[in-house]
């Protein structure tokens, strides 16, 4: 499985094309709106038109999927990811300071049902309870066996337990009554590679890989000098990764006190090996920082499709766990204190 990463031009396309999925959009706005697009999460369909206040989006769509909606006006973009049913389906919204609010959608209750979730996740969450968080996500999820929309919630649970396996064992019971009928979704290798991959992966070879350095030259890793070393999986368009960056930098010093090395690893395409070879001297990046070989792909080997993922590892190779946030990283290791 190779991981995805949403860098994909967009495709303008002046003609609809026929489809299973007709999806109507009506704006009320007294902006100056330029255009208006609409493409699937996986970016096999992306459709762009000139702005009417109605328009009309035909996609080729047989089964609940997620869509993204945007609306451009000179430079400046509204926009809303929402999830949506099959058929005849009209969203009725507006603009209100920076945002698209979506007032009602008509014939999809998919989207009423996603939202529902949404708000009673973030309703659950102040609770601080993290078996009543996980009971509610697996009920979720297997509430929606029956459509892809159960692997965004399967995602929600992953990242919150992928240093629990035992939660992922429980989890997997669900996944594998599913089977495998949703398994050309995006998220669906996100979820399940990734889950399989963690039950089953204890240790990583390291010189099994190949990477390239800041001199642009194929390169091998060893891990020697340090009792841990922190793998930093991201790419250069992932703003959670840049920001991360921001954090890593100060601690730097308590991280070698601690005899742990943080080590970067783009997965960017190698054609941009002079962007990220300025990024990284911009910032004075000092660490340890190699982009992937595409023709040795450790993202692949552990199937890492979110970013950014944090995987540590001791000086034996031994996965001690995965974390998507540096703050984790650091409350794991005392850097704040």
């Amino acid at each position: 499985m190779r991981p995805y990463k949403f860098l994909i031009a967009l495709l303008t396309f002046h003609l609809q094309v026929a489809g299973q999925t007709n999806i109507q959009l009506v704006l009320t706005t007294d902006k100056q709106i330029d255009k208006v697009d609409a493409f699937d999460l996986s970016q096999k369909e992306i459709y762009s038109f000139s702005y009417k206040d109605t328009l009309s989006f035909q996609f080729k769509k047989n089964s609940i999927d997620c869509y993204n909606i945007r609306y451009h006006e000179k430079g400046k973009m509204y926009r809303q990811q929402i999830w949506l049913d099959t058929g005849d389906i009209v969203i009725k919204s507006h603009l209100a300071g920076d945002d698209l609010i979506i007032d009602t959608v008509i014939n999809s209750p998919i989207y009423y049902k996603a939202t529902d979730f949404y708000k009673s996740y973030s309703d659950i969450l102040k609770t601080n309870d993290t078996i009543e968080i996980n009971n509610f996500l697996l009920n979720a999820y297997e509430e929606n066996l029956n459509n892809p929309f159960s692997y965004a919630i399967g995602q929600v649970f992953l990242l919150r337990n992928q240093n629990s396996k035992l939660n992922l064992i429980n989890f997997k019971s669900l996944i594998d009554r599913q089977g495998n009928k949703f398994n050309w979704f995006l998220l669906y290798p996100f979820v399940v590679d990734r889950i399989n991959n963690i039950l089953s992966i204890d240790n990583v070879k390291i010189t099994d890989f190949t990477f390239i350095n800041s001199q642009n030259q194929k390169s091998k890793l060893n891990l020697t000098g340090a009792d841990y070393y922190i793998i930093d999986f991201w790419f250069l368009a992932c703003a959670p990764c840049i920001r991360d960056h921001k954090d890593v930098k100060p601690t730097l010093k308590k991280l070698k006190n601690k005899n742990i090395q943080i080590i970067g690893i783009s997965v960017d395409q190698t054609d941009k090996y002079n962007d990220w070879r300025t990024y990284l001297i911009k910032n004075n990046y000092s660490w340890q920082n190699y982009m992937q070989d595409s023709k040795s792909s450790l993202t692949e080997h552990l199937a890492i499709g979110t970013y950014p993922t944090y995987v540590i590892l001791n000086k034996e190779g031994e996965i001690i766990g995965s974390y998507n946030l540096f703050s984790d990283i650091s409350k794991k290791f005392g850097l704040d204190e």
